[in-house]
């Protein structure tokens, strides 16, 4: 089921958005479960990561849809969001928060499918991904999109996540093979390295959630290449 919130504080418009995705879950035999809010206020005291598709009316009461965007992605940076809005123009700039897209009221329902379908891929492929971590401790499951990167050392497996170190004994050949399809590359003999915390390369470094890591002369050419894809996706 995909959990679809949407922000709009006139009725008639609500209606008509609620109309197409009822129409969309009946022709494509999915199954949404949505909540509307008027109020950004309300929406925002509670669970961002409770929904997995957010539909913005541009002009809401108390604050612009865009500085509402702002606000949503400060505590989720994976949430799929669609503006809606009266004109276009107002849209444009739905690239500084990430947005997939933007629909113009009057909804027109076969543009209306063309999007739904893309939103709907995005949430597949933001959907977090785990990982199993075999630790002295016990095993733990890690979400990918929490891992900043993996080091090691004597055999010894780092991985640096956001709610601190996890070590694991085993093989960094192992571990990559695992995380490379989740957008994960080696900089390095020693590091495996999550693109989407990399801040910045320059020369022989990378800097990822705000270490500094070696760039290894081996591995220069196929780390460049694999940023370089990562960000041509985004």
């Amino acid at each position: 089921m995909v959990r679809i919130a949407i922000l709009e504080d006139d009725a008639q418009d609500l209606a008509s958005l609620e109309k197409c995705l009822h129409q969309y879950e009946t022709e494509q035999q999915e199954s949404f479960s949505l909540h509307s809010f008027s109020d950004p206020a309300v929406f925002l005291e509670g669970n961002i990561s409770d929904y997995d598709l957010i539909f913005l009316d541009i002009d809401l009461p108390t604050m612009t849809g865009m500085d509402l965007a702002r606000q949503i992605r400060q505590r989720d940076s994976l949430v799929t969001l669609v503006f809606v809005t009266n004109l276009e123009k107002y849209a444009v700039n739905g690239y500084e928060v990430d947005a997939l897209d933007f629909v113009v009221k009057p909804i027109n329902y076969y543009r209306f499918t063309s999007m739904l379908r893309r939103a709907l891929r995005s949430i597949t492929a933001r959907q977090p991904r785990e990982v199993i971590i075999q630790t002295a401790g016990g095993i733990t499951r890690l979400n990918v999109v929490e891992l900043y990167y993996v080091e090691i050392r004597d055999h010894l497996l780092i991985y640096h996540t956001e709610q601190g170190n996890l070590n694991a004994w085993g093989k960094m050949s192992d571990v990559e093979a695992q995380l490379v399809p989740f957008d994960f590359a080696r900089c390095s003999t020693s590091h495996l390295v999550n693109l989407r915390y990399v801040d910045s390369v320059s020369g022989s470094d990378v800097l990822v959630a705000g270490t500094r890591l070696p760039i290894s002369q081996r591995r220069r050419k196929a780390f460049y290449t694999a940023v370089t894809s990562y960000l041509s996706r985004k």
